[in-house]
């Protein structure tokens, strides 16, 4: 290895010898994404080749109410840096605290912008965030019938007892079955996402069909 080669051919270079695939899976929602986890691991051995280390920092900025997403691609060995820079709101998740809503926004825009750099494909649509469900309002499909009585039903999605749900809601009110899908959380480790994949054992009584 040349090891005079500037940043940018070092960042071309990873980019043709990065190889992963998206571990993260959605069942329900019949998608895969990749792991914060999954980046890491193929790119961390790589960056160690070519001496370089990613530097990443979110400040605030209060005048446009937005996050500044910084990552810095910089040399072990010399001063030689590139920064990228990514403007992105606050992730709002229902039923957490902004803190928590700041870190899921964090672990988004890094691990887009590392995508970003090392253009790494994401090849289906961005279904991945935490508080994505436009799919299951807009788009009808099988699974927004009732399939005990063929009514339609309403898509929804909340936190109870510290753990995701969601579920669908026949809007018959002699029938009133719900079906309910797989928790996800992409900030939690595999053991937490399989624990959170279980299905409720009561259903909400209190929940507005």
């Amino acid at each position: 290895m040349n090891k005079t080669n500037t940043i940018k051919e070092k960042i071309v270079q990873i980019s043709n010898e990065l190889r992963l695939s998206k571990e993260g899976k959605n069942d329900f929602q019949k998608y895969d994404y990749f792991r914060p986890d999954d980046i890491a691991k193929a790119i961390n051995p790589l960056m160690e080749k070519y001496r370089l280390i990613i530097m990443f920092n979110l400040p605030f900025n209060k005048d446009k109410g937005m996050y500044e997403g910084e990552l810095s691609i910089e040399g072990l060995d010399t001063d030689e840096k590139i920064v990228y820079k990514f403007d992105i709101p606050l992730t709002k998740v229902q039923g957490t605290s902004e803190a928590q809503g700041a870190g899921a926004t964090m672990t988004y825009c890094k691990r887009y912008m590392i995508m970003n750099v090392f253009n790494i494909a994401e090849n289906s649509a961005d279904l991945d965030s935490m508080n994505y469900k436009e799919k299951k309002e807009t788009k009808t499909s099988q699974d927004d019938i009732c399939p005990k009585c063929g009514s339609p039903a309403k898509y929804k999605e909340g936190i109870k007892n510290g753990k995701h749900w969601q579920g669908w809601f026949c809007q018959n009110q002699k029938c009133k079955n719900v079906v309910w899908g797989p928790k996800y959380d992409n900030n939690k480790s595999q053991a937490e996402q399989e624990e959170a994949d279980s299905v409720p054992e009561d259903p909400f009584d209190n929940l507005d069909r």
